[in-house]
């Protein structure tokens, strides 16, 4: 190891506290963030249980800083999720285990090999076991997808009384996988090839777009489409969503990358940007865009809702019980909040569980993040572990 950790005692504060909302109208509390350690130009902050790395320069050494400056977190999560949950409890081969995680690695295009190559080189695991670990979620769906159970939902215009566009985001998984959520990190990747940057949210050493935001407010997340199988010969859709991110600064200048993918699994893709949202359906033949927006409110959950799909929008037989209500909840608190949505308002809905009409699971919802893409903003909540908390990304993804 070249470098090393610096810790620091230096608190940065991105956004001072705020009293804490009384209101749905008041304004949400951002976290200061601490400085925590420093690697090779790369800097750890921490704001609860959340930690957020900034990471600069070519994606070697933005894996290295990664590696180095999450080492403790990522040692934790390889030990109670593979070792402990996969290989112990669950009762996987390491074999099967090794064929995913490299199947996964292989069709990574090559600067995103490079940031996990960086990481294996300053974890303290060496590439076999950090492939494993980018490959946490993988293990119990690669071949036994169940159906997806999150949730998006997108509100702007008349929705807001025309203040900014705000975005709710449910992740569930399998109820276990909240153990995990323990180590939710926000990596915010600054390469010098000249791309965007991009601030991604998911469990430590897990590195492709499930959920992200880059520098100009372009805001994407995946929910799974209804079950289809895979398409091993394609590049996995998530860094594909890494890629969009880095490349395009806007939803227009987006909408035919996202268009012209053909994922290696059916997905629903919701994005915005300060001006919009929009919801794209991908089947592994074709993509489309939803529509259905007049009202300045998007709903999404886990089933195609596009009316010129030639399949079953809800199948009993391969969707579960909850997408279409999750969906019907989602609509309704879209009317109910019609010209009051806020991020306070969004936080609102995620918090209401499916009986109470909202679209979230008491066991299997993992973590939340509501976002404003115009000021760059967002919440994040770890049911359970961490209530909402919110992150001011302006100064770390606009920062030279």
């Amino acid at each position: 190891m070249k470098g090393r950790i610096v810790g620091a005692g230096v608190w940065v504060c991105l956004l001072a506290v705020v009293v804490a909302a009384t209101d749905a109208g008041a304004p949400a509390p951002m976290a200061r963030l601490e400085v925590a350690a420093q690697f090779e130009g790369g800097r750890l902050y921490r704001a609860g249980d959340i930690r957020v790395v900034e990471l600069t320069g070519s994606y070697r050494q933005m894996g290295r800083q990664y590696g180095a400056l999450l080492q403790a977190e990522m040692a934790a999560l390889y030990e109670t999720a593979i070792e402990g949950y996969y290989l112990q409890t669950a009762g996987y081969a390491p074999e099967r285990l090794d064929t995913v995680a490299r199947s996964l690695f292989d069709r990574y295009p090559r600067r995103y090999q490079e940031i996990l190559l960086g990481m294996a080189e300053t974890s303290g695991l060496d590439l076999n076991r950090q492939l494993r670990l980018n490959a946490l979620e993988w293990y119990p769906k690669i071949s036994h997808l169940h159906y997806g159970r999150c949730s998006g939902v997108a509100a702007w215009g008349s929705s807001t009384g025309r203040r900014p566009l705000v975005f709710g985001r449910n992740n569930d998984d399998s109820a276990y996988f909240s153990t995990f959520a323990r180590v939710l990190v926000v990596a915010v990747f600054k390469p010098g090839d000249g791309s965007i940057p991009v601030a991604l949210i998911n469990y430590a050493g897990v590195i492709y777009a499930a959920t992200g935001i880059n520098r100009d407010g372009l805001f994407l997340e995946l929910n799974s489409g209804p079950w289809m199988g895979f398409s091993l010969g394609r590049a996995s859709v998530f860094t594909t969503l890494f890629g969009i991110l880095q490349d395009y600064p806007s939803l227009k200048a987006a909408q035919q990358a996202l268009l012209a993918t053909l994922p290696d699994l059916c997905s629903i893709v919701n994005a915005a940007d300060p001006t919009g949202a929009g919801s794209y359906e991908m089947s592994l033949y074709d993509s489309r865009p939803r529509g259905g927006n007049e009202f300045e409110f998007l709903a999404a959950t886990n089933h195609f809702v596009g009316p010129t799909w030639p399949l079953s929008q809800v199948d009993e037989q391969i969707v579960s019980e909850t997408s279409q209500r999750r969906y019907d909840n989602l609509v309704r608190r879209g009317r109910l909040h019609r010209g009051r949505f806020t991020p306070e308002v969004m936080m609102q809905v995620l918090d209401t569980t499916i009986p109470y009409g909202g679209p979230t699971e008491v066991d299997t919802t993992i973590y939340q993040v509501v976002a404003e893409p115009a000021s760059l903003r967002i919440w994040l909540k770890v049911p359970r572990i961490q209530d909402w908390t919110g992150l001011d990304l302006a100064p770390l993804l606009r920062e030279e």
